[in-house]
């Protein structure tokens, strides 16, 4: 009998390591389950009963840090059910790196495999995994604290101390792990403007990913030592990089496009339209706390965010989107087109074909889920006459950013359920998907190359 369970762990254990896709869409899957029950308890729900649809959509939300959802968070959820949603929400946030350290560490893989299955996730090449993820986590957990702190009294002041404490641990866990759930009918706008920054700070820092605060963390203590800190590496300069740019042009975009309308930035004084043109570009990222109504929000302003949202956060982060060194390549591969150079570019090394492969795929498949989530919300609710709404929620689910043009509470349970799947895909990612489901040994017989074929 111990003979046949250790042969049974043994199994388990090269499964999960040579199928690292499938571990991780089970993981999630399972947290998901895990958290639909635990919201529809009788001890989790407020006065106002929540359905069995909402609460699908409102624990996938949680678990893929997304913020959607179909209901007040505070009118349908108790104390209780509030804290498990924080919880689904921390989980959620770190599970990922969790996952991938427990299917990448078991079994006695090659280091090819074991490099490969870590860069799948956005760990890096050349990590310590174990070391990383206790760092990352002690990391997490002190960067959250700090917001609390810092968010505490603007949330005592508006709540009282017992549920002004719980707000602000919940707020402070939502930034960070890129969840943005309305506890306020104004979503954070009753905010003061610390408390706005604060948010905005948990927001980035959750957004860069594991391995560039594990390796900022390292240069910090580096520089305290009187030592000279090591070199980012391209994958924490890209992303920086990137994000960098990204903010900028957000803040410069919303800033023009919303300035001088008076259903948004037109009616603030010019302090906070500044603040507010800085706080949601950033947010919409991944986050999804709202400052605005995003219903008053002109067409042009939407399609900016929605391109923010696409591309979300840097690898291997509680952000979403196809990821900014994902976009970064592409860049780099259409300027080395341009100028008629066969090897594209990028913080002064060669990307490799397989990296540019995956970053098309990663795209190519994106583009595919928003345009067929849109398609099949607009089935759903039979309305075409608001197809950008509709897109913007099918964006904002797939790239798990939680923004919405207050749609999402009017959507029918099929609508929702669409936005439940796109959340899912966006979280768990189209390459894990195809992990999940590809050959472990590569094909033996290639192909001919034909070099006739014309493109573009």
């Amino acid at each position: 009998m111990l003979t046949r369970t250790n042969h049974l762990r043994r199994t388990a254990r090269r499964h999960v390591t040579q199928y690292p896709g499938r571990a991780l869409v089970t993981g999630v899957a399972a947290l998901i389950a895990l958290g639909t029950a635990g919201l529809l308890w009788p001890g989790a729900q407020g006065p106002v009963p929540l359905q069995w649809v909402d609460a699908l959509l409102l624990a996938t939300s949680a678990v893929c840090t997304t913020g959607l959802s179909s209901v007040n968070v505070a009118e349908v959820l108790s104390p209780a059910g509030q804290v498990w949603l924080t919880l689904l929400i921390e989980v959620g946030a770190l599970a990922l790196l969790a996952l991938a350290f427990g299917f990448v560490s078991l079994g006695r893989q090659g280091a090819a495999a074991r490099v490969g299955a870590a860069a799948e996730l956005g760990l890096g090449a050349g990590q310590n995994l174990r070391g990383l993820l206790r760092r990352v986590v002690r990391l997490a957990l002190v960067i959250q604290l700090v917001g609390l702190l810092l968010l505490l009294p603007d949330m005592v002041a508006l709540e009282g101390w017992g549920q002004g404490s719980r707000y602000a641990l919940m707020h402070s866990v939502m930034a960070f792990g890129n969840a943005g759930f309305g506890l306020w009918p104004d979503g954070v706008a009753r905010l003061s403007a610390p408390a706005l920054l604060t948010l905005r700070a948990l927001v980035g820092l959750g957004g860069l990913g594991f391995v560039t605060l594990h390796e900022l963390g390292d240069q910090v203590h580096a520089r305290r030592a009187g030592l000279r800190p090591a070199r980012l590496s391209t994958l924490s300069r890209v992303g920086l990089r990137m994000t960098a740019f990204l903010l900028l042009l957000g803040w410069v975009g919303f800033a023009l496009l919303e300035w001088n309308r008076p259903g948004t930035l037109g009616a603030l004084p010019w302090s906070g339209r500044l603040l507010h043109a800085a706080f949601q570009p950033t947010v919409a990222r991944s986050a999804g706390f709202a400052t605005l109504d995003y219903g008053t929000l002109a067409a042009p302003t939407l399609l900016l965010l929605m391109g923010l949202m696409f591309v979300g956060g840097n690898p291997g982060s509680t952000a979403g989107g196809i990821k900014t060194t994902t976009a970064a390549v592409l860049v780099a591969a259409t300027r080395a087109g341009l100028r008629r150079r066969q090897d594209p570019e990028l913080a002064g090394r060669r990307i490799g074909s397989a990296t540019l492969t995956r970053a098309l795929t990663v795209v190519t498949l994106g583009v595919v889920s928003v345009v067929t989530g849109t398609f099949a919300l607009m089935l759903t609710e039979g309305d075409q006459d608001r197809t950008i709404a509709l897109a913007f929620e099918a964006v904002s689910a797939f790239t798990t950013a939680g923004l919405s043009v207050n749609l999402t509470p009017q959507l029918s349970s099929a609508g929702k359920l669409v936005l439940v799947v796109l959340m899912f895909l966006g979280r768990v990612g189209f390459l894990s998907l195809l992990l999940a489901f590809r050959p472990t040994k590569p094909a033996l017989v290639r192909l001919p190359e034909e070099r006739d074929l014309t493109v573009g």
